[in-house]
């Protein structure tokens, strides 16, 4: 018994991932459906879809809980299920907008004594 108790946030952990994996499946067949126009294909994407988050949901209760199907298993799936996952972060800035300054070179070279410069420009950028 003792382990069972022990391994209950792990196993809440892996429903809640598992939820948000059976969401996503169900994400990926409304937007097949949406391409769809033949109804028989329709209702066989739903039915795969219902098949593989029940078949999911057997597979993770039985590998990791035993078998054992309480009311906090099923709570979690289904509230994982339901919300979808939060979004990732944005992408950091790359460095150059970091720096608030665009240095730009000219192609136009300047012959003075017989070396070559190569003229360069620097403008601000204006941050959104």
């Amino acid at each position: 018994m003792l382990y069972e108790t022990l391994s209950q946030p792990i196993i809440f952990l892996i429903l809640i991932i598992s939820g948000f994996f059976s969401g996503f499946i169900f994400d990926i067949i409304n937007i097949l459906k949406k391409h769809i126009k033949i109804k028989f294909f329709i209702n066989f994407l739903i039915f795969l879809g219902v098949f593989l988050t029940i078949f999911i949901f057997y597979l993770i209760n039985l590998k990791f809980n035993y078998g054992q199907f309480r009311f906090y298993t099923i709570f979690c799936f289904t509230l994982s299920f339901i919300i979808p996952p939060p979004p990732p972060p944005p992408p950091p800035p790359p460095p150059t907008e970091l720096c608030y300054n665009k240095i730009e070179q000219n192609n136009e070279n300047k012959n003075i004594k017989g070396k070559t410069k190569k003229k360069i420009k620097i403008r601000t950028v204006k941050r959104k």
